[in-house]
């Protein structure tokens, strides 16, 4: 087990780096938020790596939470990249603007 672990932990650490050389040298944003991403995943992936190893049950929680945020992360800078509102919101704006003449 001790060198699944160890072997797992050298390939994450390989990963993050390539991903951090990724972030710095991405030419557009959209490259930088995908690397963004993949980091996130590779964080969520060693502390449950981590977990494994203390076998510990306490880290669960914040596996999710990371989870979650690299997801809300992702969608964000997705919607800002793309340039457009949501219908929803332009039709807002419509009403209000309406409202206002």
């Amino acid at each position: 087990m001790g060198v699944v672990l160890l072997v797992s932990a050298a390939l994450l650490t390989v990963a993050a780096v390539l991903v951090v050389v990724r972030m710095t040298v991405g030419p557009t944003i959209l490259d930088r938020s995908m690397a963004l991403d993949v980091l996130m995943s590779v964080m969520v992936c060693a502390v449950a790596l981590k977990s494994i190893q203390r076998e510990e049950t306490w880290s669960l929680p914040m596996l999710l939470v990371l989870a979650m945020v690299g997801f809300v992360g992702a969608v964000s800078i997705a919607r800002f990249a793309s340039g457009t509102e949501d219908e929803e919101a332009r039709d807002d704006d419509d009403a209000r603007e309406g409202e206002e003449r």
